[in-house]
């Protein structure tokens, strides 16, 4: 019942009281120290703290010109060992997304339109996504996600890509009748109110920056308080960029044997 204890330390810390200190370790911290350079970012985002060569940043979500209680969390790594063809070629495969987004069980993606080719060498492709998430909770249902998602690519004259980014957001209730999306069995259907990865190429195509911005309602019930949502929201943007990476490097070390196998059979041929 850890997870319990860690709502009522976080209650707890909401009203000012030094209470449930064995969960302490388990509520998000404030780190001070950092090589994240604040220029980076817009001054609406306010600095969190540092994870590895990642830092999190957060801002509250804004509806209708409102405020909620609700914060959008980003994600930044500056510069990432990884080159930028490397990193999307496991993005783009969404149903294996599984494999490094937090808490992701199942991923599709519907209806991808083909290239449009703008002015210069900007590259724009739509397509729907339906994603269900596993909810850390118990008792709580996972929450499923029904999102546009729009690709801009701007690429270098040799092809290659200078930057990508990935614009996701909730389709609207009658859009998602329209395209015959039900709600799945045991699921919430919960609100992306609009997020995106953002992949610029570095030293020539070498190193990549990567941004995570994520902006979500997960539709939980009144009684959960909204501090606590955050608290659950807050981790995704840095633990699925670091699974993202490690994914990358995978397949990275994976070609790179398959290279040296291909190789070695070309210059030592075997005979049958």
């Amino acid at each position: 019942m850890a997870w319990l204890g860690v709502l009522l330390a976080a209650m707890a810390v909401q009203k000012g009281l030094h209470v449930f200190p064995e969960y302490a370790s388990l509520l998000p911290t404030f780190s001070s120290s950092s090589s994240y350079d604040a220029s980076d970012s817009d001054s609406s985002w306010t600095y969190l703290e540092s994870h590895g060569d990642v830092a999190l940043l957060r801002r509250p979500i804004v509806s209708s010109s409102t405020a909620t209680e609700l914060y959008a969390h980003r994600a930044v790594a500056a510069n990432v060992d990884l080159p930028i063809e490397a990193l999307l070629h496991v993005f783009r495969d969404t149903p294996n997304n599984v494999h490094w987004a937090k808490n992701l069980k199942e991923a599709e993606e519907y209806h991808k339109s083909s290239v449009h080719h703008q002015e210069g060498n900007t590259q724009i492709q739509t397509s729907l996504v339906r994603q269900r998430y596993n909810t850390p909770v118990p008792g709580m249902a996972d929450r499923e996600y029904l999102m546009s998602k729009t690709m801009t690519a701007i690429e270098n004259p040799d092809g290659t890509h200078h930057s990508v980014k990935y614009e996701l957001k909730s389709l609207t209730e009658e859009d998602g009748e329209h395209a015959n999306f039900s709600t799945c069995k045991g699921c919430v259907r919960a609100t992306n109110l609009g997020s995106q990865w953002t992949f610029t190429s570095l030293d020539d195509g070498k190193r990549t920056k990567i941004e995570v911005d994520v902006a979500v309602d997960p539709k939980a019930a009144v009684a959960s308080p909204f501090f606590v949502n955050n608290i659950l929201l807050k981790s995704w943007p840095h633990v699925s960029l670091h699974g993202l990476m490690k994914e990358a490097r995978h397949h990275l070390h994976r070609d790179d044997e398959i290279q040296v196998t291909n190789t070695l059979f070309k210059l030592f041929p075997l005979k049958v």
